[in-house]
């Protein structure tokens, strides 16, 4: 399997062999004069040919295999180290096929990033994958920022058989009245440093209080038990000490 975007290709086959055992690995490349290896990651050992599941947005790769429970995903970087392995999906049993859905079907709200049907021996399996993300009411604008249009024909079939270049359209995939969490991120450390301030306030406002109390306390009790007997009696001189 083979991807040609912007000059680049990403490939998942056999890197060698070792005990009678096949190794796999994701390869990324650079077209120059001639493909140009720049990164490699390994699969480990499998059964069968990976197949890297792509998501061009995200730029993300997702390689599964028939024979194998895993499901291996990972993020394509423009700079080292080009390939960059996530959390590991694994569900029960072994797969015989693994199908990539729409990615409209993704809830950029609750930061869904790609969803698979996975055939197993008696049953299929549904797999989302997410970013864990605690403020999930903004949208996540630094992982999801455009995404290509296929919501109509790119080009005729006219313009296909004429051999014409093809241009996909971006569209922005934030909800409409969502704010972005680039918009409100300064305003959230704001608020969280003007909290800071104010629980620092209010712990000194309080040891102040407790302070004004004892002190208050200390002095009432005084007064109503008068000097004390020992302040009453007169002390010993200097040289009537000894040693």
């Amino acid at each position: 399997k083979q991807w040609y975007q912007r000059r680049v290709a990403i490939t998942a086959g056999v890197h060698g062999h070792g005990n009678s055992r096949t190794l796999y690995s994701l390869r990324l490349c650079r077209e120059e004069d001639e493909f140009t290896l720049l990164a490699s990651h390994s699969l480990g050992i499998g059964t069968s040919l990976y197949t890297p599941l792509l998501d061009l947005d995200l730029n993300m790769a997702c390689c599964v295999a028939r024979g194998e429970a895993s499901v291996m995903p990972f993020e394509l970087r423009k700079e080292p180290p080009y390939i960059l392995p996530l959390a590991v999906q694994n569900g029960i049993g072994t797969q015989y096929a693994c199908a990539q859905v729409n990615k409209s079907s993704c809830d950029v709200m609750s930061v869904e990033v790609m969803k698979l049907y996975k055939l197993c021996k008696d049953s299929v399996q549904f797999i989302t994958m997410l970013v864990p993300r605690l403020r999930k009411e903004y949208f996540q604008d630094d992982i999801f920022t455009t995404k290509m249009d296929f919501s109509s024909a790119i080009m005729t079939a006219g313009d296909w058989s004429s051999g014409n270049q093809y241009h996909v359209k971006s569209v922005d995939p934030c909800p409409e009245g969502v704010k972005r969490m680039s918009e409100v991120e300064v305003v959230k450390k704001g608020n969280q440093q003007s909290k800071i301030q104010q629980e620092h306030l209010k712990f000194k406002s309080h040891e102040a209080q407790r302070d004004e109390l004892f002190n208050s306390f200390a002095e009432q009790i005084q007064k109503e038990a008068g000097p004390l007997e020992q302040d009453m009696m007169e002390g010993c001189e200097d040289d009537e000490w000894s040693d």
